[in-house]
């Protein structure tokens, strides 16, 4: 956790508040999308002898690094939080052993910097990080729009009731004003776009940059034409238009960068 003790404490260097940031008591929302479970993997087929077929643990450092990823991308550990290897691990309730490993993880992956002869803190966002993330995001959201509105017009509609969820979800939450679940919601949203997309490639590349997404959704803010263009965007993929679809997820990107950069750099 950040310098002074407890994860409500304000750390040293602390980001800018953004809306949605206290916890929230709502009962998690039925018609949400499903989300894979977060402490278990699929397991490996099983063979003779082997152990049963079953889910398989996940890591204990793949565990600490999505628990710690969870704290930066809400806001438990803001930008330029100093984290401290024994206090993050207290309050995992786990051994220094993974929480070292998940932070070395983390710095690897630009989220966290190394602080000479003491420990690490969260990286604050610079102007370039948002503008490289949104070229490269671009293309590929748009392209799993494409694909996944081809993908209803040839009649494999398995996704659209979960888009759909992810819709009323984000609806939900904005109306009781709990920003973090709409940042949930809409990031639900875009992983659903690419799984009906079909292309694993694709899906895997995206899956690299979820965490930076998620990262800036939750940092910038949530204006009501967001919703707006989800839906819109819901609309022509659930009805197999994929140069539309193509076109509204190009313009929602746009604005959403737009957005990101006035939200946290002011711009005009």
């Amino acid at each position: 956790m950040a310098d002074g003790r407890g994860t409500g404490s304000t750390a040293e260097g602390g980001g800018a508040r953004a809306r949605g940031t206290r916890k929230s008591t709502a009962v998690p929302d039925p018609d949400a999308a499903p989300r894979p479970d977060a402490t278990r993997a699929p397991a490996a087929d099983a063979t003779p002898g082997g152990p049963p077929d079953g889910p398989v643990p996940v890591p204990l450092g793949t565990r600490a690094r999505e628990a710690v990823l969870q704290r930066i991308v809400d806001r438990r550990y803001p930008q330029g939080a100093r984290l401290v290897e024994r206090e993050v691990a207290e309050e995992l309730g786990m051994s220094r052993v993974p929480v070292r490993e998940a932070l070395r993880a983390l710095v690897t992956e630009g989220l966290l910097e190394l602080l000479p002869h003491s420990g690490v803190r969260v990286r604050r966002l610079e102007r370039t990080d948002v503008e490289h993330l949104y070229e490269v995001w671009e293309p590929l959201a748009v392209q799993a729009s494409r694909l996944a509105a081809r993908a209803c017009a040839a009649g494999d509609t398995r996704g659209v009731d979960a888009l759909q969820a992810t819709l009323r979800q984000a609806e939900s939450a904005a109306a009781a004003d709990e920003g973090a679940r709409e940042v949930a919601a809409h990031t639900a949203f875009h992983e659903c776009v690419v799984a009906m997309s079909g292309n694993p490639l694709l899906a895997r590349t995206l899956e690299q940059l979820s965490w930076q997404l998620r990262l800036v959704f939750g940092l910038r803010e949530e204006p009501a034409h967001m919703r707006a263009q989800h839906a819109e965007m819901y609309r022509h993929i659930a009805a197999g238009d994929a140069e539309a679809a193509a076109a509204s997820t190009l313009l929602h990107v746009r604005d959403s960068r737009a957005v990101a950069l006035r939200s946290l750099f002011g711009d005009a």
